[in-house]
């Protein structure tokens, strides 16, 4: 990845929340919406709704827009998390956060209860 482009997603995503310190911030947290805040929301936003800046410069997938709430599922975050992007730009959580984490987060972000707009 281009040093100019990881260095902006890492300030971008907190270097805690990108790096190997994503497990030491989401701790010991099994709740999926708690660790969507603490690594997840800098890049996709609270909401789901990626802040402006995100959206432009690293085109950060909105998790709220109808096309992607309509074809979601718990495995498709889940391999999105475990893997990153295909474009490098979102890394790869595996290893920073536990299994049981990155299930917990997958089924939040699928889920009925991912914040609505």
């Amino acid at each position: 990845m281009n040093v100019a482009i990881r260095l902006a997603v890492l300030v971008g995503c907190g270097l805690a929340a990108c790096d190997k310190g994503a497990g030491q911030a989401a701790g010991n947290s099994k709740d999926g919406a708690e660790i969507y805040q603490l690594l997840c929301a800098t890049c996709h936003g609270t909401d789901g709704i990626p802040p402006s800046t995100m959206k432009a410069k690293l085109d950060v997938r909105d998790l709220s827009s109808a096309e992607f709430r309509a074809r979601v599922s718990p495995a498709l975050v889940e391999t999105q998390i475990r893997t990153g992007s295909k474009n490098k730009l979102m890394p790869s959580f595996a290893g920073a956060i536990n299994d049981e984490q990155i299930k917990a987060v997958a089924a939040y972000v699928a889920s009925a209860q991912f914040p609505k707009h």
